[in-house]
């Protein structure tokens, strides 16, 4: 069993594991050491309780007036690295799922960058430990890249009892950081984004491409926001022209603080491109801003004949 220097959700840790090792720290800096201690135990990529899931939220739905709605979730709101990622998968008290993964072609630049997530596809539980663990690049000994054994950050998530926000830092060696902003929401309601994108028939065109950026945010993300939907021209999709299709959001899913109103923000971002048979190009942006709340949970915008439409599905459960 390796050693396993811990601490409250305000300090640092360095984890060593079968021979690798995790360092963790919250930008003060300071580090205490401690009796060795185990992760949670990791359940791999195997299937989710969707039953226990559910008995919790009907509990939820049987408790008194004076019983607070919403639970306590996690919001993702930032990943920043220094040094190529190959994926990040993220475990609650629950469930383990894919936060991150390098799409197929995709370069990182170098310095400290920006890093889209691709989930998780369900809201992330605050009622223990978030971790995450981080697949990175290494070098084998025959000098090839290959994919080494995860990096692991650990916070206790369980403990605010008002929306707080966190900028974790996890050190890989080698002045190699990854930093991870979230939001502790004690009373959150888990919120669905749904996008269909509605085509117009061109004469002399069999399909069309879109690419662009589809993003969503709520006042207590400060000036952060959650990607939903981000292609670059070069993975930009097709789609039959006329025809009405569901974007893929990645993530859909995002942790709402409960309130009266329950304010969302999304921004529309898209780009069509109509090639005729003559091989021009016809480019078309459809860019838009859209607010919901409680009651208004579908909205549509139209640009030349094409059409957008957002739809707000929040847990029946928790509103």
């Amino acid at each position: 069993m390796g050693k396993v220097w811990d601490w409250n959700m305000y300090g640092t840790k360095l984890k060593k594991f079968d021979g690798w090792a995790l360092h963790t720290a919250n930008n003060d800096g300071d580090r205490r050491k401690d009796d060795a201690t185990a992760l949670p135990a990791d359940r791999g990529d195997g299937p989710e309780d969707h039953d226990g899931h559910q008995n919790d939220r009907s509990a939820a739905s049987e408790d008194s007036d004076d019983e607070p709605w919403g639970r306590r979730l996690v919001q993702l709101l930032a990943i920043r690295a220094n040094f190529p990622i190959h994926a990040i998968h993220g475990h609650d008290w629950c469930q383990n799922m894919s936060i991150y993964f390098q799409r197929e072609g995709e370069v990182q630049e170098e310095g400290m960058v920006d890093l889209v997530p691709t989930g998780p596809a369900s809201a992330l539980m605050s009622q223990g430990d978030l971790a995450l663990r981080v697949f990175c690049y290494t070098t084998s000994d025959e000098g090839s890249s290959m994919v080494g054994s995860p990096i692991i950050g650990h916070w206790d998530v369980s403990w605010d009892d008002k929306i707080s926000e966190y900028t974790q830092t996890i050190c890989a060696g080698h002045g190699r950081k990854l930093e991870v902003t979230y939001l502790v929401i004690p009373r959150a309601v888990e919120t669905d984004a749904e996008v269909w994108l509605k085509l117009k028939d061109v004469v002399g065109s069999s399909s069309r491409a879109v690419y662009g950026k589809i993003k969503a945010s709520s006042t207590s993300y400060g000036n952060k926001w959650v990607h939903l939907f981000s292609r670059e021209r070069g993975r930009s999709l097709s789609f039959l022209s006329g025809s009405a299709s569901i974007l893929p959001l990645s993530p859909s899913v995002i942790a709402l603080p409960y309130s009266q109103q329950l304010e969302l923000h999304i921004e529309v971002d898209l780009t069509l491109i109509t090639t005729c048979d003559s091989q021009e190009e016809e480019v078309k942006n459809l860019k838009f801003s859209l607010e919901f709340t409680r009651e208004i949970r579908s909205q549509e915008r139209e640009v030349d004949g094409d059409q957008v439409q957002v739809n707000i599905i929040y847990d029946p459960y928790e509103v």
